[in-house]
């Protein structure tokens, strides 16, 4: 299988397989041409191929006649925010995101900062099929502009939006784990605003990843080793490019990713009632969290773009995923790291209680992840054959298949990143949740293989787990 996925919002790949130069020059043309010429913000993450794809992209934008808003490197957000603040057309968030290093992506932002949606992303790709590139003259190309006010402007509007008062009152330590990403330098001028002292790790942004990108459990093991020494109240890990956040507590103890969008939601909730909106596959934990407020929680397909389009159709309070990307709306018009760190602070330092305290207030609920590699070609079969071992569910297939019962659910799906089929499950007790996550992946690999009987050696393994 080469490495390339074409999402509603992005292009994705595997450097040096199906994601060359080649094609992100065609990919940047088709946007600037999809942007008429007009002021396009560009920024990407520390990822050794992203300076490749940065001198590529930066030509094709000029060569449609755009003007390049030039961030360098940067976090996804923070290219958001310039995006609205400049009034621009767009703009391209060079990163790979939660893959590993050998992946890398271009996300297309419109001009209200957000992902492309499931239209605007019809338009770009019907240009890119059929090459329908609009070039400028030699006179009517445009000069790249160096945007050196975008961090102290993108950091003062994150404060401005907290209680800083609070959070400055308690003086907190905080330890990041950046995994060499894009966020340090960000991070640093807006945890030092709120009076807040950083204890960074892995924060050189030319060295390789110092682990998997993703915020998981699995990933935050030195961050959680290190914590009790350097006597932090609390410790993060950010996403490379900044849109998503894992949370250890003072003692040591990781948190799972699904713990994110409740624990903020529950701050946020607390203070102004409203609507959450989340995916197919994100925890319970959320909706328990909203019942004890008095407010709905609404459920989009998987990735962030139909999320965040959802949220700002319908008007709600906050919106997330169960992979750490949280976002308050519509003061962001993406996941932001920053903006999840920020509320967790504020949450303890007007609660004064620690996170591990505000953490044994949600729900406890078993949930697996697990993953299985799976052409495209055999996607159906695998989600058809789960499907039919469970004969007694409700059923939904907006994305994949989504099976749920009164006090358990389990999803099934492709992966929007990956070529992959993830499954998901979630019941009240570790005992149900095996049996439930079992049987989904015996069926899964019997549709994969082909065969009426499980074949491992066809279909991989389920390799992620973890409970929030």
């Amino acid at each position: 299988m080469r490495q390339l996925k074409i999402g509603t919002s992005w292009v994705r790949g595997v450097i040096g397989d199906a994601f060359t130069p080649e094609l992100a020059i065609q990919f940047a043309c088709a946007f600037g041409t999809y942007c008429d010429g007009g002021s396009v913000v560009l920024g990407r993450d520390t990822r050794r191929s992203s300076p490749m794809l940065h001198a590529a992209v930066q030509s094709a934008l000029i060569s449609t006649g755009c003007r390049v808003i030039d961030l360098g490197v940067c976090t996804t957000p923070l290219v958001s925010h310039a995006v609205r603040r400049h009034g621009a057309a767009g703009g391209i968030s060079i990163t790979g995101s939660h893959n590993d290093a050998e992946w890398n992506a271009l996300k297309f932002l419109g001009p209200t900062g957000s992902l492309l949606n499931a239209a605007n992303s019809e338009e770009l790709l019907d240009i890119y099929h059929a090459s329908a590139y609009s070039f400028s003259g030699w006179d009517g190309l445009q000069r790249t502009v160096l945007d050196d006010g975008a961090v102290a402007s993108y950091v003062d509007d994150l404060v401005r939006d907290l209680d800083a008062a609070a959070i400055r009152a308690k003086g907190y330590r905080v330890a990041v784990d950046f995994s060499n990403g894009a966020a340090h330098g960000v991070c640093s001028r807006f945890l030092g605003q709120l009076s807040c002292e950083l204890v960074p790790l892995n924060e050189r942004p030319a060295r390789r990843f110092s682990h998997a990108p993703a915020p998981q459990v699995e990933n935050m093991r030195q961050l959680e080793a290190v914590l009790p020494y350097v006597r932090a109240d609390v410790g993060a890990a950010i996403n490379v490019d900044g849109d998503r956040a894992g949370f250890v507590t003072h003692d040591g103890r990781a948190l799972s990713e699904e713990i994110a969008l409740p624990l903020v939601a529950d701050h946020v909730l607390g203070r102004r009632p409203g609507l959450v909106v989340t995916n197919l596959s994100t925890s319970q934990m959320v909706d328990a969290v909203a019942a004890r407020h008095g407010s709905a929680v609404l459920r989009a397909e998987v990735g962030e773009g139909y999320v965040m389009d959802r949220a700002a159709l319908e008007g709600a309070v906050v919106c997330g995923e169960g992979c750490g990307g949280v976002a308050l709306t519509p003061q962001s018009a993406t996941f932001d790291a920053l903006q999840t760190l920020g509320r967790v602070l504020e949450a303890m330092a007007l609660s004064g209680a620690t996170l591990a305290d505000l953490t044994a207030d949600l729900p406890v609920l078993a949930m697996r992840k697990g993953e299985l590699a799976c052409s495209p070609d055999r996607v159906y079969r695998v989600i058809e054959a789960v499907r039919e071992e469970f004969d007694d569910a409700a059923v939904n297939e907006a994305d994949g298949v989504r099976l749920a019962w009164p006090h358990q659910w389990l999803h099934v799906r492709a992966s929007n990143t990956e070529p992959i089929v993830r499954i998901i499950a979630e019941a009240p007790d570790q005992a149900t949740l095996d049996t439930l996550f079992s049987r989904a992946d015996t069926a899964a690999r019997r549709g994969a293989s082909g065969f009426g009987r499980t074949d491992h050696g066809a279909a991989g393994s389920a390799v992620r787990s973890g409970k929030p």
